[in-house]
Order: structure tokens, then C-alpha cells, then sequence
């Protein structure tokens, strides 16, 4: 049962990116869906702890302020690789695709679905699932490659970077905490943040 789970959103993830990346599929439809059946799956088929090896307020916490650093060091880093135009265009490509819909729904269907239905899948269900067949190390290292491999079928430059480092925050902050808070508060934070103050590429702003 558990590896059918994992099987599937691995594919449904796949497939649903590979068509928004083809213009197949609108991007909020795509995404909302597709987290939101994962996430229920999990809740169905797992069990998603919350912070079994800390505490609720400092993982909240731990979460909450690595958000906060992961979201600055995006800025700086973003700002600086956009003055390049290739990745100027591929960072504003994401955020015209994140702009199909208003900014209070794409809170909405963000904050409330994609985030958590993510973190529900991977750190709340793939990661527990690969440490139990394997080892704590191992399965660890595992989950963060496959979240990796996983986004690769965007076929974009940025969210692949995010999955790469964004991807390790959660993980490790799922791997410590040993649950979803910490890493559910951190990438909520991360992405409502990109989403209110986006970088300069996906305001218009040409490098020169």
C-alpha cells in the first residue's frame, strides 16, 4: 500500500509538471490538484507525525526562521543570477505562470493546498517510508533526491534550483524534527514571502 502511494504521486507529479511545462495544463489547476491528492493520500495512508522528536514550539520555530534566511538568501542569490538575461527570462517565466491567477488566490491555493500537501507527501510520507526500508542517512538522502529528480520534469532552471536547496531545508528540518511542522512553517513562510516581494526579473525589471 505505502509503496503504491509513493509510486503514484511520483508519476501523477511527473506527468502533471511535464504537461504545464508543454502548455498542456494550466499551472494553479495542475499544482492544487496534484498536491492536494498527494497530501490526502498521505493522511489516509501514513502517518504524518508532527514533531515527534522536538518540541511543537521549536520546531515552529526552527521552521519559521529558516524560512525567513532561506527567503533572504534567495533574494540575493536570484538577484545576482537574473542579471544574466537567460536566467532573467526563466525566473520571469515562473512567475508569469504563478500570475495566471490574482495574488489572493494564489495565497489561497498555495498556502493552504500546494505547501502543505507537499510537505505532507515528501517529508511527511516518502521520508519516514525510505528511513524505515533503509537507514536514517540513507533514506534522508533519498527523499531529497527524488523530490530533486522529481521537479526536474518542470524543465525550469529556478524551480529546479529551489527543489535542490529549498528541498534540503525541508528535509533535514523533517529528518531533525522528526515530523511535518518544521518543515511545512519553513516552506510557507519561504513561499509566501517569494509571492508578496517576488525578485526584480518577475517585476519587469531588464538586466542591462
Amino acid at each position: 500500500m505505502s509503496e503504491t502511494i509513493v509510486v503514484l504521486g511520483v508519476v501523477l507529479q511527473v506527468v502533471a509538471w511535464r504537461l504545464v511545462a508543454r502548455d498542456a495544463l494550466s499551472f494553479w489547476p495542475a499544482v492544487t490538484s496534484t498536491f492536494a491528492l498527494c497530501g490526502i493520500a498521505s493522511l489516509l495512508a501514513g502517518d504524518p507525525r508532527c514533531c515527534s522528536q522536538t518540541a511543537f514550539l521549536d520546531a515552529s520555530a526552527f521552521g519559521l526562521a529558516s524560512g525567513l534566511l532561506l527567503f533572504g538568501a534567495t533574494r540575493v542569490v536570484v538577484d545576482l543570477a537574473t542579471r544574466r538575461p537567460s536566467l532573467h527570462g526563466a525566473v520571469a517565466g515562473v512567475y508569469r505562470r504563478s500570475q495566471e491567477t490574482s495574488i489572493a488566490t494564489a495565497f489561497v491555493l498555495t498556502l493552504v493546498i500546494a505547501v502543505p500537501g507537499e510537505e505532507l507527501f515528501w517529508r511527511g510520507f516518502v521520508l519516514p517510508e525510505l528511513r524505515d526500508v533503509t537507514t536514517s542517512t540513507i533514506g534522508t538522502l533519498v527523499a531529497w533526491l527524488a523530490a530533486v529528480g522529481v521537479n526536474a520534469a518542470w524543465a525550469s532552471a529556478p524551480l529546479l534550483a529551489g527543489a535542490v536547496v529549498g528541498g534540503a531545508v525541508w528535509t533535514g528540518l523533517a529528518a531533525w524534527s522528526g515530523g511535518v511542522v518544521a518543515p511545512i512553517a519553513s516552506h510557507l513562510v519561504w513561499t509566501g514571502l517569494m509571492l508578496r516581494w517576488p525578485p526584480r526579473a518577475a517585476r519587469g525589471n531588464v538586466p542591462s
